[in-house]
């Protein structure tokens, strides 16, 4: 079974751009990865078909599950979400850390609305 040359394209121009999204340059990702920056320059033009197991490699470079790479609306480097996956795990940590301050300082405060009785500490 041949390559179709769109797929590969598609395929290429979704690397580039995440590559581009997370600042690193081609030989950065061909480093992490393990494969040359010429063959990933290839990739990336559509001239070179990614094999599953250099995708897979990719993807984990990434923090990206298979699902989402071939996931068809469009990519949003501004979304909450995306700029939580592009961090370091310490980063992640810290994050996770500040929400549950934020969930504790919310529910300790007056008008705060966890157990719905709407903050007002009575039950009806």
């Amino acid at each position: 079974m041949t390559a179709n040359p769109i797929q590969m394209e598609l395929v290429g121009r979704k690397i580039r751009e995440l590559r581009r999204e997370r600042k690193l340059t081609q030989t950065d990702l061909a480093t992490q990865v393990g494969i040359h920056q010429s063959d990933l320059s290839r990739m990336e033009k559509g001239e070179y078909k990614v094999g599953l197991d250099t995708l897979l490699k990719i993807l984990q470079t990434f923090n990206l599950g298979i699902g989402d790479f071939f996931e068809e609306k469009p990519h949003s480097s501004s979304s909450i979400a995306w700029k939580y996956e592009s961090l370091d795990e310490e980063s992640k940590k810290e994050v996770e850390s500040f929400i549950e301050f934020k969930r504790q300082q919310r529910t300790m405060s007056p008008g705060g609305s966890e157990g719905g009785d709407g903050g007002n500490g009575y039950d009806d």
